[in-house]
Protein backbone atom coordinates (compact mmCIF):
# COMPACT_ATOMS: atom_id res chain seq x y z
CA UNK A 1 0.00 0.00 0.00
CA UNK A 2 0.72 3.49 -0.95
CA UNK A 3 2.81 5.48 2.04
CA UNK A 4 1.66 8.74 2.25
CA UNK A 5 3.42 11.78 3.57
CA UNK A 6 1.61 13.88 6.51
CA UNK A 7 0.30 17.56 4.75
CA UNK A 8 2.36 20.89 5.04
CA UNK A 9 0.13 23.35 6.55
CA UNK A 10 -0.31 25.37 3.28
CA UNK A 11 -2.05 22.22 2.36
CA UNK A 12 -5.13 22.91 3.26
CA UNK A 13 -7.68 25.78 5.58
CA UNK A 14 -6.75 25.70 9.16
CA UNK A 15 -10.49 24.63 9.53
CA UNK A 16 -8.96 20.91 8.91
CA UNK A 17 -5.78 20.89 11.27
CA UNK A 18 -8.14 19.28 14.61
CA UNK A 19 -8.57 16.48 12.36
CA UNK A 20 -5.49 16.64 11.01
CA UNK A 21 -3.91 16.51 14.31
CA UNK A 22 -6.41 13.29 15.33
CA UNK A 23 -4.07 11.05 12.75
CA UNK A 24 -0.21 12.97 14.07
CA UNK A 25 2.08 10.78 12.79
CA UNK A 26 0.53 7.62 12.20
CA UNK A 27 0.56 5.54 9.02
CA UNK A 28 -2.96 7.49 7.40
CA UNK A 29 -3.90 4.55 5.13
CA UNK A 30 -2.99 1.71 7.92
CA UNK A 31 -5.08 3.81 9.73
CA UNK A 32 -8.31 4.21 7.36
CA UNK A 33 -7.79 0.00 7.19
CA UNK A 34 -8.51 0.27 10.99
CA UNK A 35 -11.07 1.84 11.42
CA UNK A 36 -13.12 0.55 9.15
CA UNK A 37 -13.01 -2.32 11.37
CA UNK A 38 -12.94 -0.49 14.77
CA UNK A 39 -15.55 2.27 14.40
CA UNK A 40 -18.13 -0.57 13.62
CA UNK A 41 -17.26 -2.02 16.50
CA UNK A 42 -17.13 1.26 18.54
CA UNK A 43 -20.27 2.04 17.82
CA UNK A 44 -21.95 -1.75 18.03
CA UNK A 45 -20.80 -1.52 21.65
CA UNK A 46 -22.74 1.29 22.57
CA UNK A 47 -26.02 0.74 24.10
CA UNK A 48 -29.10 0.31 21.57
CA UNK A 49 -30.95 2.53 24.06
CA UNK A 50 -28.51 5.64 23.26
CA UNK A 51 -28.63 5.35 19.81
CA UNK A 52 -31.22 7.88 19.44
CA UNK A 53 -29.27 10.20 22.22
CA UNK A 54 -28.67 13.43 21.93
CA UNK A 55 -26.72 15.04 24.91
CA UNK A 56 -28.41 18.54 24.48
CA UNK A 57 -30.83 20.41 22.85
CA UNK A 58 -30.19 21.41 19.50
CA UNK A 59 -27.09 18.63 19.02
CA UNK A 60 -27.45 14.87 16.38
CA UNK A 61 -28.13 11.98 18.11
CA UNK A 62 -25.58 9.18 17.47
CA UNK A 63 -27.20 7.99 14.74
CA UNK A 64 -27.41 10.57 13.22
CA UNK A 65 -23.73 11.65 14.02
CA UNK A 66 -22.91 8.58 12.26
CA UNK A 67 -25.43 9.75 9.09
CA UNK A 68 -22.72 12.93 9.17
CA UNK A 69 -19.82 11.24 9.39
CA UNK A 70 -20.71 8.82 6.25
CA UNK A 71 -22.12 11.98 4.76
CA UNK A 72 -18.81 13.69 5.26
CA UNK A 73 -16.96 10.95 4.06
CA UNK A 74 -18.58 10.53 0.81
CA UNK A 75 -17.92 14.20 0.22
CA UNK A 76 -14.31 14.16 1.23
CA UNK A 77 -13.74 11.21 -1.06
CA UNK A 78 -15.20 12.92 -4.17
CA UNK A 79 -12.93 15.69 -3.72
CA UNK A 80 -9.85 13.36 -3.57
CA UNK A 81 -10.72 11.57 -6.94
CA UNK A 82 -11.41 14.78 -8.52
CA UNK A 83 -8.36 16.80 -7.43
CA UNK A 84 -6.14 13.36 -7.94
CA UNK A 85 -7.49 13.01 -11.25
CA UNK A 86 -6.74 16.47 -12.11
CA UNK A 87 -9.94 18.19 -11.92
CA UNK A 88 -9.42 22.14 -12.18
CA UNK A 89 -13.04 23.38 -11.25
CA UNK A 90 -13.70 24.64 -7.60
CA UNK A 91 -15.59 21.91 -5.99
CA UNK A 92 -18.75 23.03 -3.68
CA UNK A 93 -18.56 22.96 -0.07
CA UNK A 94 -21.84 21.29 1.44
CA UNK A 95 -23.80 22.26 4.53
CA UNK A 96 -23.47 19.07 6.57
CA UNK A 97 -26.19 20.10 9.00
CA UNK A 98 -28.55 20.55 6.21
CA UNK A 99 -27.47 17.07 5.24
CA UNK A 100 -28.80 15.52 8.50
CA UNK A 101 -31.79 17.71 8.64
CA UNK A 102 -32.69 16.54 5.22
CA UNK A 103 -32.37 12.65 5.41
CA UNK A 104 -34.52 10.16 6.91
CA UNK A 105 -33.14 7.54 8.70
CA UNK A 106 -35.81 6.74 11.08
CA UNK A 107 -36.92 3.13 9.26
CA UNK A 108 -32.34 2.28 9.03
CA UNK A 109 -31.19 0.89 11.65
CA UNK A 110 -27.70 1.18 13.03
CA UNK A 111 -26.72 -1.72 11.70
CA UNK A 112 -27.97 -0.08 7.89
CA UNK A 113 -26.00 2.88 8.63
CA UNK A 114 -22.93 0.89 10.08
CA UNK A 115 -22.71 -1.22 5.98
CA UNK A 116 -22.90 1.79 4.72
CA UNK A 117 -20.09 3.26 6.70
CA UNK A 118 -18.02 0.09 5.72
CA UNK A 119 -18.65 -0.08 2.18
CA UNK A 120 -17.77 3.52 1.73
CA UNK A 121 -14.83 3.08 3.75
CA UNK A 122 -13.95 0.01 1.81
CA UNK A 123 -14.58 1.64 -1.62
CA UNK A 124 -12.30 4.14 -0.10
CA UNK A 125 -9.20 2.50 1.30
CA UNK A 126 -9.37 1.32 -2.75
CA UNK A 127 -9.52 4.38 -4.34
CA UNK A 128 -6.61 5.41 -2.22
CA UNK A 129 -4.28 2.52 -2.36
CA UNK A 130 -4.21 3.28 -6.04
CA UNK A 131 -3.09 6.64 -5.92
CA UNK A 132 0.52 7.30 -6.93
CA UNK A 133 2.27 9.66 -4.80
CA UNK A 134 1.68 12.15 -7.27
CA UNK A 135 -1.38 12.22 -7.54
CA UNK A 136 -1.62 12.67 -3.58
CA UNK A 137 0.77 15.96 -3.60
CA UNK A 138 -1.83 17.10 -6.34
CA UNK A 139 -3.71 20.21 -4.92
CA UNK A 140 -7.31 21.37 -6.00
CA UNK A 141 -9.85 24.20 -4.89
CA UNK A 142 -12.78 22.47 -2.45
CA UNK A 143 -15.30 24.93 -0.40
CA UNK A 144 -13.42 27.99 -1.96
CA UNK A 145 -10.17 27.01 -0.44
CA UNK A 146 -7.17 25.15 -1.59
CA UNK A 147 -6.46 21.33 -0.74
CA UNK A 148 -4.17 18.25 -1.36
CA UNK A 149 -5.57 14.79 -1.87
CA UNK A 150 -2.99 13.58 1.06
CA UNK A 151 -4.72 16.06 3.33
CA UNK A 152 -8.28 15.24 2.66
CA UNK A 153 -7.02 11.48 3.35
CA UNK A 154 -5.54 12.92 6.65
CA UNK A 155 -9.11 14.79 6.65
CA UNK A 156 -10.85 11.48 6.21
CA UNK A 157 -8.98 9.49 8.99
CA UNK A 158 -8.90 12.53 11.30
CA UNK A 159 -12.79 12.96 11.08
CA UNK A 160 -13.51 9.57 12.60
CA UNK A 161 -10.97 9.80 14.98
CA UNK A 162 -13.03 13.26 16.42
CA UNK A 163 -16.03 12.22 16.04
CA UNK A 164 -15.26 9.01 18.25
CA UNK A 165 -13.36 10.97 20.42
CA UNK A 166 -17.22 13.38 20.41
CA UNK A 167 -19.36 10.26 21.41
CA UNK A 168 -17.32 8.96 23.94
CA UNK A 169 -16.41 12.26 25.67
CA UNK A 170 -20.06 13.49 25.69
CA UNK A 171 -22.59 10.61 24.49
CA UNK A 172 -21.25 8.02 26.87
CA UNK A 173 -20.28 10.25 29.85
CA UNK A 174 -22.64 8.41 31.74
CA UNK A 175 -22.80 4.96 30.42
Amino acid sequence: MIKIAKPEVNEYHEFYAGYIGHVGETDVVQLIVEQKTDFIQFIHAIPDDRYNYAYAAGKWTIKQLVRHIIDAERMFGFRAMSIARGEKAKLPGFDDHLYVEMVDDSKNSIQDLLGEFESLRESHIEMISNFTSQATERIGNANGSDISVRAIIFIIAGHVAHHKQIITERYLEHV
